[in-house]
């Protein structure tokens, strides 16, 4: 069974949560980190402890950042799948995949997330230039 967690700092984590029930998705694990919290290392221990028997995958906000650092330690102490860089879609499809999720289905999703980050004023110009050559065919062709 697949165990979502999201972790972050600040509110991230509860904001993907609420995005994620917005479009239908189940309930996520959140645990986030903030200035006034101690103890977050033991925090996400003791998640990982309560769901050793799950298939956890972790999504965290920052690559290098704290969060993401904790846990990348307990890779030595825990098997979970640990993803960096919190992207809506790669959770979406893994909280609607039918399967056990696995490095490949991982693997896939975050490579078809790299095809949806897009500068939008290059994807407008572009359109215009397809327009205006479409404009252009159309006029040869009268």
């Amino acid at each position: 069974m697949n165990q979502i967690i999201l972790a972050s700092h600040s509110k991230l984590a509860s904001g993907m949560a609420e995005t994620l029930r917005f479009f239908g998705g189940g309930e996520v694990l959140v645990l986030e980190q903030t200035l006034t919290d101690s103890g977050f290392a033991n925090k996400a221990e003791d998640l990982l402890e309560q769901h050793k028997d799950k298939n956890c995958i972790v999504f965290t906000d920052l690559y290098g950042g704290s969060v993401n650092q904790c846990f990348f330690r307990l890779l030595a102490k825990y098997r979970f799948h640990l993803i960096t860089g919190m992207n809506l879609a790669v959770i979406m499809e893994c909280m609607f995949a039918q399967t056990e999720i696995d490095e490949a289905f991982l693997r896939n999703a975050l490579e078809a997330s790299k095809q949806q980050f897009a500068y939008m004023n290059d994807v407008l110009l572009q359109a215009s230039d397809d327009d205006d050559d479409d404009d252009e065919r159309e006029e040869n062709v009268s």
